[in-house]
């Protein structure tokens, strides 16, 4: 059997498993109804509580990806006819919309240029103008390295009255958060990214304002798997059946959340700090203008220009030559912009001698563009 070289993942996720958590997925198969994995879940609950800092609201863990957990948080929420407000900054803000619309929702948008953050000011005009049922935001906006100022926004939209549904699939567990303090009715996030687990787990707390909500509901949940109302019951009692769960996957997620309980949210938190701000220092001084707005950068990933066609060049001399895995930008921006994930087990030793490995990449296909060298962001 061939043994393939372990690449360095520095892709907005998943990201590299520490040796514990391999060792985990490798366990011999274990039955879902049996006593071994309910109180295995028992216990996952119980550390995602840890994670999110949620001990006054619902905590749900199921098998699946980012995508399910939004979608879920939007079918639970939203009945068809329902007016909801999507904060876009970015790819994965135009996703809320797409779900939503889906859903049947009829969804305003508060629209921002790739790179540029939310401000409360814009939301508390546009929770003026119409009622909402609920407003759909991004913490860490994946594709641009936004991080918004979710506390404000949270904060205008219960002003408002409304519902507050926040996508942190690349923030919680990297960047600040407490679900407690922050008020949201919703918050996800999935297992692939700063938990640091491999993918195929969504993770979501709710507000037992919401949770009472979905109860009331006058239309049904059009979902019976991505059913938050549904799912309540097995998180009272995991012994209860919904669905198969990824039993391998929910095992690793456990041991990924045990590492984070034992480094600390603060330490873990401040660890990412320390990763996000070597990145933009060091991407920085290679002349390579970062997208997002300064004073709203996100810690777990960053994304950067280089000249306009050299990404691909970037992507793949980084992989052939250094087993270094970049992402590159989505859609118009793929040619363009370079997204680095820095979050996970990472230390500050190997991000550092990755970043070498870029400086000497960048260098060789000529990826600064000379005529921005020095030009301010727009934003």
């Amino acid at each position: 059997m061939t043994i393939l070289q372990e690449n360095l993942l520095l892709v907005p996720g998943p990201t590299n498993l520490s040796a514990r958590v391999r060792e985990a997925m490798a366990e011999p198969q274990m039955s879902h109804v049996g006593s071994e994995f309910y109180e295995s879940f028992t216990e996952i609950v119980k550390l995602a509580r840890y994670a999110f800092r949620n001990e006054n609201g619902i905590q749900f863990v199921f098998t699946g990806s980012g995508t399910v957990g939004m979608e879920s948080a939007v079918v639970s929420t939203v009945c068809r006819g329902d007016r909801v407000l999507v904060v876009d900054t970015g790819y994965f803000g135009r996703r809320l919309t797409l779900i939503n619309q889906a859903h049947g929702a009829k969804v305003d948008e508060l629209l921002y240029p790739d790179g540029a953050h939310a401000t409360p000011e814009d939301l508390r005009k546009k929770l003026s103008e119409n009622k909402y049922k609920a407003v759909f935001m991004t913490h860490v906006e994946t594709a641009t390295s936004v991080r918004n100022a979710i506390g404000d926004l949270v904060k205008e939209c219960r002003n408002a009255g409304v519902f507050s549904v926040v996508d942190s699939v690349c923030g919680l567990g990297g960047e600040p958060l407490d679900f407690d303090r922050l008020g949201a009715d919703i918050v996800f996030t999935c297992s692939q990214k700063a938990i640091a687990a491999p993918p195929g787990a969504a993770l979501l707390a709710t507000s037992k304002e919401i949770q009472d909500y979905f109860g009331k509901r006058q239309d049904p949940i059009e979902s019976y798997y991505m059913n938050l109302l549904r799912w309540k019951p097995v998180m009272d009692d995991p012994k209860i059946y919904l669905a198969t769960p990824a039993v391998q996957v929910l095992r690793a997620v456990r041991v990924a959340l045990m590492e984070l309980k034992e480094e600390g949210l603060e330490a873990r938190w401040a660890r990412h700090h320390q990763l996000g701000e070597m990145v933009r220092k060091r991407v920085t001084e290679l002349g390579l203008p970062l997208v997002a707005d300064q004073g709203f950068r996100a810690d777990t990933t960053t994304a950067f220009r280089v000249k306009n066609g050299t990404s691909a060049a970037i992507q793949k001399t980084l992989e052939q030559k250094h087993h270094i895995v970049v992402a590159r930008g989505i859609s118009e921006d793929r040619d363009r912009i370079i997204r680095l994930g820095h979050f996970g087990i990472l230390t500050l030793d190997t991000l550092s001698r990755a970043l070498d490995s870029l400086a000497s990449v960048v260098e060789d296909v000529g990826a600064v563009d000379r005529a921005t060298v020095g030009v301010p962001t727009l934003h």
